[in-house]
């Protein structure tokens, strides 16, 4: 076999498993990992009031990381507060989504990421059964992105993912600076269903140390 030819046996490999990975043509469930931070038994008490979901969807969007659903149904609002990523095939034509469990919402799962990174930095986070919970200091939040997607490659394939989160709060800290943006990449040869999770857990774990960094500095 001539280098030419195996360089395109090889490639032909990647198409067929790329395209396979994951059943690319349709809709996948995946569940990223929000690890749970214990609640500091003293310390500055907050409430997590309310988190909106604000991303913009588009039908048939020029680019991959413009949040989009397949048989172009934006309109369906319980379908776009639980997708998180659209698949593509090598040639970046766009095929199945990426869906969180159903019960589950980019809302709650931001939410989670930012109850457990006030928790890290020392705060109380207090539910609404909470005695102190009205005296609370008021915490609500405005996702305009959380998104990955594909980006094809000749020997490698690239997961990327960005986040973009607007914090409204009396902390000091937060006010200076409200908006916490962001983006990661992983690269491999196959996308799979927990290559998905993990890109999107990348991301809210790279969301939750640009929020830490800026809750200790007080």
């Amino acid at each position: 076999m001539t280098a030419f030819a195996s360089q395109k046996w090889h490639c032909g490999l990647l198409l067929a498993a790329a395209l396979l990975s994951g059943c690319a043509t349709s809709r996948s469930v995946v569940a990223p990992q929000i690890d749970a931070v214990a609640n500091p038994a003293q310390g500055i008490a907050v409430r997590i009031e309310k988190i909106d979901d604000a991303r913009r969807f588009e039908v048939d969007p020029p680019e991959p990381s413009i949040p989009s659903l397949m048989d172009n149904q934006i309109a369906d609002d319980a379908l776009r507060s639980r997708a998180i990523a659209r698949k593509r095939n090598t040639f970046g034509k766009a095929l199945g989504d990426v869906l969180l469990p159903e019960g589950q919402s980019v809302a709650k799962l931001t939410e989670s990421a930012i109850t457990r990174t006030f928790r890290a930095a020392g705060y109380r986070v207090l539910g609404v059964d909470d005695p102190d919970y009205a005296q609370a200091i008021p915490v609500s939040g405005r996702v305009e992105k959380l998104w990955a997607w594909f980006r094809p490659g000749f020997w490698a394939l690239a997961l990327e993912a960005n986040y973009e989160v607007t914090l409204s709060t009396t902390i000091a800290a937060l006010q200076r600076n409200p908006k916490l943006t962001g983006q990661v990449r992983n690269t491999m040869q196959i996308a799979t269903e927990d290559d998905w999770s993990a890109i999107v857990t990348k991301a809210l774990d790279d969301f939750s140390a640009r929020l830490q960094d800026r809750l200790l500095d007080r």
